[in-house]
C-alpha cells in the first residue's frame, strides 16, 4: 500500500500542461525532485470574440518549449519553477504579430497543509515574472509581473490492479492589491496501473475580468480547455507523455488545438 501511494504522489506531482504546468497537491519528499520538459505545437484558425460583424478567422501557430521543475525542500515545503520559450505567428482580427521570446516564468513554494492516506491539501504562493505575447487575444493576462495564490486538493483510491486519483486546484492572480485580475481552475482525473501506464483527463478554466487601461476598456476574457494524455514509464524514473489539448469555449481568445510531447526525469 505504501509503495502504491508513493507512486501516485509522484505521478500527481508531475502533471505537465501544454500552456500551464502545475504540480498536484502531494508534495515531494525532501531532497527528491523532477524535471519535466515538453514540446507543444499549437494551431488555430478561428477566435472566440464578442465583437459583432467582425471576421473571427485567424491564422495562428505557436511552438513552445516548456520546462517544469520541482524539488522537495522539507517534509511540507516544495519549490516550483515553470518557464517556457514561445515562437508565435498570428494574423487576423486586424492585427499581425510575430513573437519569439520567453513566456511568463513562475517561481513558487508549495506548502502541504494536511496529508492522510489518499488525501493531500496544499497551498502555493508564486511570483510570476511577466512575459508572453503582447496581444491579449493570444493569452489571458498581461506582461507585467504578478503574484498568484493557489489552493490544491487531491484524493486517490487504490483498487486491486490500478489507482484512480483526482486533483482540484483554484487560483487567483494580481499585479497589486487593488484588483484580482485572473481566476483559474484546474481539474484532473487520472488512472494509473501498478506497472508503467497512466492516463489523464484534464480541464482548465481561466477568466480575466474587463478593466480600463490608458483610456480604453480591455474586454473580459474567458478560456476553457480539455486535455487527454497518456504517460508511459519506459524505465525507472524516466517517463514519456503524449497529449492533445483543445480550447472548447471562450471569449476574446484564440481557439487552440495543441499536440504535446513530454519527457519526465525523476531523482
Amino acid at each position: 500500500m505504501k509503495f502504491i501511494i508513493e507512486k501516485v504522489i509522484l505521478a500527481l506531482a508531475a502533471f505537465a500542461w501544454p500552456s500551464l504546468c502545475y504540480a498536484g497537491a502531494w508534495n515531494l519528499p525532501p531532497g527528491e525532485g523532477q524535471i519535466i520538459s515538453t514540446f507543444n505545437y499549437t494551431t488555430a484558425n478561428t477566435a472566440f470574440t464578442d465583437i459583432e460583424n467582425i471576421d473571427n478567422a485567424v491564422e495562428f501557430t505557436k511552438s513552445e518549449i516548456r520546462v517544469f521543475y520541482e524539488h522537495g525542500l522539507t517534509k511540507h515545503l516544495t519549490a516550483v519553477v515553470n518557464a517556457a520559450h514561445q515562437t508565435i505567428n498570428f494574423d487576423g482580427l486586424q492585427s499581425s504579430i510575430n513573437f519569439s521570446d520567453f513566456d511568463k516564468t513562475e517561481l513558487g513554494l508549495r506548502y502541504e497543509i494536511k496529508r492522510l492516506e489518499g488525501l493531500a491539501i496544499s497551498v502555493q504562493g508564486s511570483y510570476i515574472i511577466g512575459g508572453g505575447p503582447p496581444e491579449s487575444i493570444l493569452d489571458i493576462g498581461n506582461r507585467r509581473d504578478s503574484f498568484e495564490l493557489r489552493g490544491l486538493w487531491g484524493q486517490s483510491k487504490e483498487y486491486e490492479n490500478y489507482v484512480i486519483f483526482f486533483d482540484a486546484q483554484a487560483a487567483i492572480r494580481a499585479s497589486n492589491t487593488d484588483r484580482i485580475e485572473d481566476w483559474r481552475t484546474d481539474l484532473t482525473l487520472g488512472w494509473k496501473d501498478k506497472k508503467k501506464l497512466m492516463a489523464l483527463l484534464q480541464g482548465y478554466y481561466t477568466q480575466r475580468s474587463s478593466f480600463g487601461r490608458d483610456g480604453f476598456v480591455v474586454p473580459i476574457q474567458k478560456r476553457a480547455k480539455l486535455q487527454a494524455s497518456l504517460v508511459y514509464e519506459y524505465k525507472e524514473n524516466r517517463l514519456v507523455q503524449f497529449g492533445y489539448l483543445q480550447t472548447v469555449a471562450g471569449r476574446n481568445i484564440v481557439k487552440e488545438r495543441t499536440l504535446s510531447l513530454g519527457t519526465w526525469i525523476r531523482y
